[in-house]
């Protein structure tokens, strides 16, 4: 390991180093390991253990290089490792199955980060005040962009995603999911769940909009 918490090249590999141990303070978008390193365990899971090297062929090189070994949870990786993972495996599913995929991995993400950690807080948070701190955690996993809630009370909130134009279609959603799942894991039943604004369309920031019951 180099002095700065970058991954150290060997003498025998001539690829440039994927990840770092230090938040990434520039401009292109980082996300934490540990974010996406239950990824390998839901595609062998969702698509089946003998799909996994498919997965990793239809992968750009810096994902397949990445994917290809262990993750550390405690590294920062390009955003575009989990955003390539993410479109691929919309390739590989049905074309009326890709968002009950992308719905799974979400839910399948959460449920491995909050197994420990915060599971006692989902214990005692509503669904509201665990939305409220959607700030908070966007900000634990990634390096660059900003998350608001203009609204948020019993039954409704409103997230808004800003200054991460790296945003693409099928990340997009995985993120409508995932907050979805952070509603659902506090003990709502979602209603409604629809991305109202995306930059991708031509906004200034991607905005997601939900109601639920208890």
């Amino acid at each position: 390991m180099s002095l700065n918490g970058a991954k150290m090249k060997s003498a025998s590999d001539p690829s440039p180093a994927i990840y770092s141990f230090d938040k990434p303070k520039t401009r292109q978008a980082h996300v934490r390991g540990s974010l996406f390193s239950a990824l390998p365990e839901f595609v062998k899971g969702h698509f089946g253990d003998r799909q996994w090297d498919d997965f990793l062929r239809r992968l750009e090189p810096v994902a397949q290089q990445a994917l290809k070994n262990d993750l550390d949870a405690l590294a920062w990786y390009p955003f575009s490792v989990i955003s390539n993972a993410v479109d691929v495996m919309v390739q590989m599913s049905d074309q009326n199955r890709a968002l009950d995929t992308l719905q799974k991995f979400a839910t399948h993400n959460l449920d491995r980060a909050t197994n420990l950690i915060f599971k006692a807080i989902f214990k005692i948070g509503s669904p509201e005040f665990m939305v409220s701190k959607s700030d908070q955690v966007w900000a634990k996993y990634y390096s660059t962009g900003k998350m608001d809630v203009p609204e948020c009370a019993k039954g409704r909130a409103t997230v808004r995603l800003r200054e991460f134009p790296e945003m693409t279609h099928n990340y997009n959603r995985v993120v409508l999911f995932a907050i979805a799942a952070t509603i659902i894991k506090a003990g709502g039943k979602i209603a409604t769940q629809e991305i109202v604004r995306d930059i991708q369309g031509g906004s200034d920031f991607c905005e997601y909009h939900y109601e639920w019951r208890m």
